[in-house]
């Protein structure tokens, strides 16, 4: 089991290397060009769609797992392994379609929605059924499914970022699919890890290229089905959140100021907390190690009150430390933006 997740995961970097490889001239001639605007953190035009690549390389090496499955546990095993690989890949390939989309023709705002929430039902739909749970826990997934996906969109705004919160998050629902076990779990997120470490080195610390809401929406569809498919599972609660409580904080915590102050929440800012470090001054790279290093150390709390059976102090800890990470701009002297910011009228 151990010797096929290490092949995941090195077949998946390859093959996304590879893909970014080629994918890069092809976006540059075809004119798909992230060009710098008020609410963008850098400055020179650069190419957007790079999560085809990751998703790419993710769903070819994620297509071979059922025949490792086969080898492995036979095909009694091999059932139990196949549904939820299935629903892995479909997942993050129809989130990322509509991610693609989005990069070429701008759906509205309502579109956008519609699909995502359209999407995240039917992932809670197909949890449900596949163990035996009220259909009507679709509801509340497709509901949590959309914000994870948003989240993650909206935090990939600098180098590096992204990208490597997705290799320590999808590591990190490695562990827990060996450990519980969840069956089929560890072979859909061991591609997404590959995937997206093949990715960084085009990312940061300068960019070549980025993700695009291709990549975001397919990391936050494999963020949305990997936590679905835990809690299904009877993981407990913050260990099948713990690495996503950072993204869901920093654009939770933005969104909910952004209202009480009064803005149009839903146009360009640049109030979060990743974007207001860079803004200080912070490079791209340290913020990108914030993100991933708040998220690695949600997990292994998480991970000790698994194994302490302490899950309410786990829960307190974790708290503290998203607390720290929303004060950090103002500890740095990075200033409060939303003391500033009057109502719209």
């Amino acid at each position: 089991m151990i010797l096929a997740l290490i092949l995941g995961f090195l077949a998946a970097t390859v093959t996304s290397v590879l893909a970014t490889l080629v994918l890069i001239p092809m976006l540059r001639r075809a004119q798909v060009v992230d060009i710098p605007v008020g609410r963008s953190l850098h400055a020179a035009p650069t190419p957007r769609g790079g999560g085809l690549a990751v998703v790419l390389a993710a769903v070819v090496v994620m297509g071979v797992a059922p025949a490792v499955a086969w080898n492995r546990v036979g095909f009694a095993g091999l059932m139990v392994h196949f549904s939820t690989v299935m629903l892995g890949f479909v997942a993050i390939l129809a989130f990322a379609i509509v991610g693609l989309v989005e990069d070429l023709f701008a759906l509205s705002t309502q579109s956008r929605l519609c699909l995502q929430l359209g999407l995240g039902l039917f992932l809670g739909l197909a949890a449900a059924a596949q163990v035996g749970a009220d259909p009507w826990v679709a509801v509340p997934v497709a509901v949590c499914a959309t914000g994870v996906v948003n989240a993650t969109n909206f935090m990939d705004g600098a180098n590096g970022l992204a990208a490597g919160h997705a290799v320590v998050s999808a590591l990190w629902f490695v562990v827990v699919a060996v450990a519980q076990p969840v069956p089929g779990l560890g072979f859909v997120m061991i591609t997404v890890a590959g995937a997206a470490a093949g990715f960084l080195p085009f990312n940061a610390p300068r960019a070549r290229l980025f993700l695009g809401d291709t990549g975001s929406y397919a990391l936050g569809g494999a963020w949305a089905f990997a936590a679905t498919v835990c809690l299904a599972s009877g993981v407990a609660p913050n260990a099948a959140v713990a690495p996503l409580l950072v993204l869901v904080t920093d654009a939770g915590f933005t969104l909910f100021m952004r209202v009480r102050t009064g803005q149009r929440w839903y146009e360009p800012h640049k109030l979060h907390v990743y974007q207001r470090l860079v803004t200080f001054g912070w490079p791209h790279w340290a913020v990108a190690l914030l993100v991933a290093g708040t998220a690695a150390l949600c997990s292994a709390l998480a991970w000790l009150g698994l194994v302490l059976d302490q899950q309410a102090l786990a829960w307190g800890i974790i708290l503290m430390v998203l607390a720290a990470y929303l004060y950090l701009p103002l500890a740095v002297g990075a200033g409060d933006p939303f003391r500033m910011l009057r109502p719209v009228r």
